[in-house]
């Protein structure tokens, strides 16, 4: 059990240091995205809620870039093959910035304006 409490305890700190963004950002009707730090140095992913327009971290899942790979639980009612898409188009949009921002290259503010929509 102690070792679920920690993994728990590291996801809610690592998402205080990343950044939410949602459709009035990204162009993606009723979705969340969370940014920021890699957890590693080989990987790079967002997070996405799957819950309609919440920022809820305790039903989410990992998109890697830019690969996507899906790890985790997809809530398909809302994440629907076209949203995904979009979702993977807003990347590939803004993939530098996203890089950049993870690296802690660029600011939080310089992170959200330079975003793109889809």
């Amino acid at each position: 059990m102690k070792k679920i409490l920690e993994y728990k305890e590291y996801q809610e700190q690592e998402l205080l240091e990343m950044s939410n963004v949602s459709s009035k950002t990204t162009g993606i009707k009723d979705v969340v995205l969370w940014i920021g730090p890699n957890p590693g140095k080989h990987w790079r992913r967002i997070k996405v809620c799957n819950v309609k327009n919440s920022f809820d971290p305790s039903d989410s899942f990992v998109l890697t870039i830019p690969k996507f790979e899906i790890i985790g639980e997809v809530n398909n009612k809302l994440i629907t093959t076209e949203v995904l898409e979009k979702i993977k188009e807003f990347v590939n949009i803004n993939y530098q910035v996203i890089c950049d921002y993870s690296d802690y290259k660029i600011s939080t503010e310089d992170f959200i304006t330079n975003l793109k929509k889809v």
